[in-house]
């Protein structure tokens, strides 16, 4: 009788060791499914804002007489680099104002790349549409220029200057009205409080 209670103990043993590594294995495949089901829903969740942590940036439009900016607060994503949050501000600029403010980026403008030197110099890559499909005239230019950089140099205070690029390339003017061969500066008293 004795060797049959070591075979069961024995057997006991090893069928206790197989339901650990089992419950083992089922715990880190619940962790990889996790995480490999977490990264595939993340950018929805992100995109829908649910997960995302929220910046408040100013966005600067064009007062109804094409004299002043005026801030209009947005939300855009928070992000680990200043570079993508550039970009989610420029995104938000040219879809326009949400009150009574007037555009500055035609419609059809869109941002090819956005990126930001050692000196602080952002350099806002456009499509063609920028120049083409801008109204003209010297005041629709400048608070054009200047809805951009202000929104980018007065939000983020790594962006000292920007540089306005076309399909890759610097560019004299929009219109022709306001040099854009060097980076420009922001000009906070183009800026009228509410």
């Amino acid at each position: 009788m004795k060797p049959k209670r070591k075979k069961r103990s024995a057997t006991k043993g090893r069928g206790g060791k197989i339901l650990f590594l089992l419950i083992l294995l089922g715990i880190g495949l619940i962790a990889f499914f996790h995480q490999q089901i977490y990264h595939s829903i993340k950018p929805l969740f992100e995109r829908w804002s649910i997960l995302a942590e929220r910046k408040k940036v100013l966005l600067y439009f064009s007062d109804p007489e094409g004299e002043y900016l005026i801030g209009e607060k947005r939300g855009i994503l928070k992000k680990s680099e200043v570079k993508e949050e550039a970009k989610e501000t420029i995104i938000e600029l040219i879809k326009g104002p949400k009150g009574k403010l007037i555009p500055t980026l035609p419609p059809r403008t869109k941002l090819l790349t956005l990126q930001i030197n050692d000196t602080g110099v952002a350099r806002v890559n456009f499509n063609p549409a920028l120049s083409k499909d801008h109204p003209g005239g010297s005041s629709a230019e400048m608070m054009t220029v200047y809805s951009i950089v202000n929104s980018l140099a007065l939000n983020f205070s790594q962006i000292k200057r920007v540089q306005i690029l076309i399909d890759g390339k610097s560019i004299e003017t929009i219109t022709g009205h306001l040099s854009l061969r060097q980076p420009v500066s922001p000009k906070p008293d183009l800026i009228r409080r509410q």
